[in-house]
C-alpha cells in the first residue's frame, strides 16, 4: 500500500464526515430558450445527486433563417447552494449540434462543448424548480458553412439562454 493512501483515506473520511446526508432529485423539465439563432424549446430529463446535477437535453430553434439548430447534449453541473432554495450551477457538457436550414437544405453536423452557468431556484423538490442558465456552444471541429440555393451561408449559434419549468 503506497505511503500516501492512508492519509487520502482519512481526509475523504473527514470532509464526507461534515457532508449533509445524500439528496437525490430527479429533474424533468420543458423549457424555452433564446439563442442568437433565434428562439426555441427545450426538454431536460437529469438527476441532482447531492451537488452533482446530470442531464441529458434536447434543444430546438426553428429559425426561418441560416441559424435554426437542434441540439442533444449530456451534460454535468456543479451546484454552489447560495440559500436553501437557490442554488448557482456550473459545469460543461459535450454534444451534437446539427444547424442551418432543419427542415431544408442545406444543414450542417457539428460535436460541441456546452460549457454553461445558471441559477437553480426553488424548494428542493421534485415539481416547481425553476433554471435559469447560459449555455455555450464550443466547436470541435472545423465549422462548416454550406451555402443556400440564394449563396447565404447558414452559421452554428454560439450562445443559448434558457428558462426551464421543472415538472
Amino acid at each position: 500500500m503506497p505511503r500516501f493512501a492512508v492519509p487520502v483515506l482519512l481526509i475523504a473520511s473527514a470532509a464526507r464526515a461534515e457532508d449533509p446526508s445524500m439528496v437525490v432529485r430527479p429533474l424533468v423539465g420543458i423549457g424555452v430558450s433564446a439563442s442568437d439563432s433565434g428562439v426555441g424549446l427545450g426538454a431536460q430529463l437529469g438527476v441532482r445527486l447531492s451537488s452533482l446535477l446530470l442531464r441529458g437535453t434536447l434543444d430546438y430553434g426553428p429559425s426561418t433563417g441560416p441559424r435554426g439548430y437542434g441540439a442533444a447534449t449530456l451534460r454535468g453541473d456543479w451546484l454552489f447552494p447560495v440559500t436553501e432554495t437557490t442554488a448557482v450551477i456550473a459545469g460543461m457538457g459535450v454534444g451534437s449540434l446539427t444547424y442551418g436550414f432543419i427542415f431544408d437544405d442545406p444543414t450542417a453536423h457539428l460535436e460541441v462543448l456546452t460549457p454553461e452557468i445558471g441559477v437553480l431556484h426553488g424548494k428542493d423538490q421534485w415539481l416547481g424548480r425553476v433554471f435559469a442558465g447560459l449555455t455555450g456552444f464550443v466547436p470541435l471541429g472545423p465549422v462548416a458553412h454550406p451555402r443556400d440555393r440564394f449563396g447565404k451561408a447558414v452559421v452554428p449559434p454560439h450562445v443559448m439562454l434558457t428558462l426551464l419549468l421543472s415538472l
